[in-house]
């Protein structure tokens, strides 16, 4: 219940009257008893019983009838029965990630969510404020708009290709509701709730704002999908090279039937094979001429169309030149000779690389600008300093704490480079990023949650690749693996003359910009000029983005959909107050979904009702009323003997 003119509940207080009148204004008489009217006094005994019934029942009507009163001057209603409700704040979280694009029955789940979020904004008044939220696009901004303005929003949301994190946006509209000036406010989850939208969070993300929270009962469909492509074991072949490429397939449960996959180089099929769910198939690649090789893994499309193909590009070019200064180390020296040896790099002069391999930074002030460097530091802490100045002189918005971490630990994250997986660190410096740094970074590799491996650029626009430790077998297992060959072969081929590391990139990513490249191409044709922050946003579709020169191409890198959005997991009941909050709401169907929605809602007022109870109570208080009057008259007709008043008088 609710009123809408509180104030008008002091009238409340006019029921005091009739209590008052009952209970203390009777008359106060002197009595007489005549014999005459001592039948009269037993007559009007027995009927006081039912006179005091009569009283307390036209007692309790006249309360009635002034509570009535108040009620319907006050405009009494009943909350969540109607459409009507006060002025409220809301944020549509609509989830547009990959997985929305499944397809069920004749339908994609997406158009299932966009439905719900109309009916939402159906509900709502011109009062209300809306924000929309694409969960699968983080990027865009958003701002307040009515619910006209949001329902184009909705209706003009399609399927992005990127992952959805649902706690992120979550905590976003919370950090939205929280700046707003509006009494109720509330946000709308309407999602298919994978599992994987929700990484785990200490706290709810929400906070103490209601969340409603769009919970069919469906599950969603088994899912086959090609999770990655891998050429040449993560090292791209050079000129005139044969590779292999390792294609690995969506682990599944319930089907083991092998997923046909077609491999497609240069819009030509290069090879067709069978991989088993969760397993890895390698095929040969034939030699390729020096350029741009662009392909793609393709299996036969499901109800998922997105996940059923994987791209991946490299640059096919002639062994890179490398120089190296200062002592770095006797293993990465070693693994420069047998990677000469075997015409997988050429050992050239300073001023003639495309890469330097650099301990304490030395040759950094007369590194060609078109070249890369790889930084290592020295096992002595007390060089450090030196080590910083070069850094800082050469525009790397990075330096070195001299203050060594010790520990064993693994590399980890998710840009991990594959030559570094499984690399045991035991020692390592911290890096450190400059405040007032403006060039764009990136995090290969973690060790403990502190950076060890990380690209950029310089303010020069020279790419950069440093690493947290010393290359001897004191600070890392890297020296005594197989990994080193194939980790100086990494930055070799990667590096040189680009500066660009194709890892596994996923749509909605940040791309950092070669130095020479002046304009971006995304997949569906059109053409951005970069910023003067030299990353390229709004990565929400799979392909090949070609970064430009004018009309000549000197880059390019395949996005592909997150794994993560291709297993289709659902959150269960439980995990749904744990994951969004304790003052989440679900909704398993549209009528409970209505029911739900703007938890403040106000139902028809009742003062007609109110008012018709009133006058009904009236008329009953009226016969009650005449009723006494005429019984008391009969009394006195029918129970006074006729010489009664003779009797009196003598």
């Amino acid at each position: 219940m609710g009123v809408l003119s509180p104030l008008f509940l002091l009238a409340g207080l006019a029921i005091g009257v009739p209590v008052f009148l009952h209970l203390f204004h009777r008359q106060k008489t002197r009595r007489l008893s005549f014999p005459a009217l001592r039948y009269l006094e037993r007559t009007e005994r027995e009927h006081a019983k039912e006179i005091r019934i009569r009283q307390l029942l036209l007692l309790l009507i006249r309360v009635m009838v002034l509570l009535l009163l108040v009620g319907a001057g006050s405009r009494l209603f009943v909350e969540g029965r109607g459409s009507a409700h006060p002025p409220t704040a809301v944020v549509l979280i609509l989830d547009n990630s990959m997985s929305s694009g499944l397809v069920i029955g004749e339908s994609r789940v997406l158009d299932e969510l966009k439905e719900i979020a109309v009916t939402t904004l159906d509900g709502s008044s011109t009062e209300d404020q809306f924000w929309v939220l694409r969960a699968g696009e983080p990027w865009l901004p958003s701002f307040p708009v009515g619910a006209s303005e949001a329902r184009m929003i909705v209706e003009n949301t399609e399927t992005s290709d990127a992952r959805g994190d649902l706690a992120a946006s979550l905590a976003r509209a919370a950090g939205l509701l929280r700046t707003v000036p509006f009494e109720y406010r509330e946000i709308h989850l309407i999602s298919d709730l994978q599992a994987s939208a929700f990484p785990a969070r200490g706290e709810s993300p929400a906070g103490d704002i209601p969340v409603v929270v769009w919970s069919p009962s469906q599950s969603l469909t088994e899912n086959r999908a090609i999770t990655r492509v891998l050429v040449g074991g993560g090292l791209p072949p050079l000129e005139g090279e044969k590779t292999e490429i390792a294609i690995h397939v969506l682990e599944n449960p319930k089907d083991t039937t092998p997923l046909q996959v077609r491999v497609i180089v240069n819009e030509r099929v290069r090879g067709v094979t069978e991989v088993p769910p969760g397993s890895a198939i390698a095929t040969t690649l034939a030699a390729n001429a020096s350029g741009w090789i662009r392909g793609y893994a393709d299996a036969d499309p499901d109800a998922l169309r997105t996940d059923d193909r994987r791209y991946f590009a490299y640059h096919s070019r002639p062994a890179p030149r490398v120089a190296s200064s200062g002592d770095i180390g006797f293993f990465a020296s070693e693994a420069i000779s047998v990677l000469e040896s075997a015409n997988r790099l050429t050992s050239v002069a300073l001023r003639e690389a495309e890469l330097l391999i650099t301990e304490m930074g030395v040759g950094l002030d007369i590194l060609p600008l078109s070249a890369s460097v790889m930084v290592m530091p020295p096992s002595d802490p007390t060089l450090l300093p030196g080590l910083n100045r070069r850094l800082a002189d050469a525009g790397i918005p990075w330096r070195y704490d001299a203050h060594r971490q010790t520990g064993s630990a693994i590399l980890g994250g998710r840009n991990l480079p594959e030559p570094l997986e499984e690399v045991r660190v035991g020692s390592w410096y911290e890096l450190v990023l400059s405040d007032d740094v403006e060039t764009p970074s990136r995090t290969l590799a973690e060790v403990s949650s502190d950076p060890w491996a990380v690209q950029g650029t310089d303010t020069r626009g020279r790419p950069y690749l440093l690493i947290a430790s010393a290359l001897d077998i004191s600070s890392t297992s890297l020296p005594v693996s197989t990994g080193m060959l194939r980790f100086i072969d990494w930055v070799a081929s990667e590096w040189a003359g680009t500066g660009t590391s194709h890892i596994d990139y996923e749509t909605g990513d940040e791309l950092s910009a070669p130095r020479e490249a002046t304009h971006v191409r995304f997949p569906h044709g059109g053409e951005f000029e970069i910023d003067g922050t030299r990353l390229v946003r709004g990565t929400g579709e799979v392909g090949f983005y070609d970064f430009l020169n004018s009309d000549v191409v000197v880059d390019v890198v395949a996005l592909n959909s997150p794994v993560a959005e291709s297993r289709l997991d659902k959150l269960g009941p439980d995990a749904i107050l744990t994951q969004v909050g304790g003052r989440a709401r679900p909704a398993n169907d549209r009528a409970e979904w209505l029911r739900e929605v703007f938890g403040q809602r106000q139902g028809p007022e009742l003062w007609w009702p109110l008012l018709l109870m009133t006058l009904t109570l009236l008329v009953i208080e009226s016969l009650i009323a005449s009723a006494g009057r005429v019984d008391v008259r009969a009394n006195k007709r029918n129970d006074i003997p006729p010489n009664s008043a003779l009797d009196a008088s003598l």
